[in-house]
């Protein structure tokens, strides 16, 4: 076995703040107390870090890229059969159901974050986008505003579960993988390469995209 670089420092740094930022804006947007201000906030900034992951999904290293990851429904359905068969076939990157996952939990989150933008408060906060639509476009958004929270918390459920089986079944050591970005196979493959300008571009497009918010939120 071969401990190869997977998941390089954006991925892994992306990753880790959309795991912080939605859970702050679960226990802030559930709880009884008001933490609105805070909540806005943590929104911008998981905006910011999804529109940075999707953009590195284009620009980034081997296996952050879309292109690698996102198989054909045939290949899928292979997997599937060896999953359920006990044998599934290991992977340096996304197995074809955690493609699955990351593409639901982005499409998911993104449709969270940008309803966000029309909520408000009714009293004090409101969201850069709230004067833009009408107020039946509002109230439809703010129902599934506050809809989504419990799709993705069951999203995120199945997303443990998974990595868990992976973790104490397969052995596969994906948690570690996802700090230190190396995992163990027995591959040829090399380690992987940060381009730089990919890095340089999708972090530009995502502070840009943070501060336009905070300019409309002044």
């Amino acid at each position: 076995m071969k401990s190869i670089l997977v998941w390089d420092c954006p991925v892994r740094i992306s990753h880790w703040l959309m795991v912080l930022l939605f859970t702050g804006l679960i226990l802030t947007g559930k709880s009884n107390d008001d933490y609105m201000q805070y909540h806005f906030y943590m929104g911008y900034g998981l905006s910011a870090v999804i529109f940075f992951r999707i953009l590195y999904g284009f620009f980034g290293s081997r296996y952050a890229l879309f292109q690698q990851f996102i198989r054909s429904p045939k290949h899928t359905l292979n997997y599937i059969k060896s999953f359920l068969s006990g044998r599934p076939k290991p992977y340096l990157g996304h197995n074809p159901l955690g493609a699955l996952m990351t593409v639901a939990l982005l499409l998911v989150l993104s449709a969270q974050w940008v309803t966000g933008l029309f909520n408000s408060d009714d009293v004090f906060w409101y969201g850069p986008f709230n004067s833009l639509v009408s107020e039946d476009v509002i109230r439809q958004l703010t129902y599934v505003h506050g809809l989504l929270p419990d799709w993705l918390l069951g999203l995120v459920g199945v997303h443990i579960v998974a990595v868990l089986y992976h973790e104490i079944c397969l052995k596969e050591g994906l948690i570690n993988s996802m700090v230190h970005g190396r995992k163990a196979h027995d591959t040829r493959a090399t380690d992987i390469k940060t381009p730089r300008w990919g890095v340089i571009f999708s972090l530009l497009m995502g502070l840009s995209w943070l501060a336009a918010l905070w300019m409309m939120d002044i």
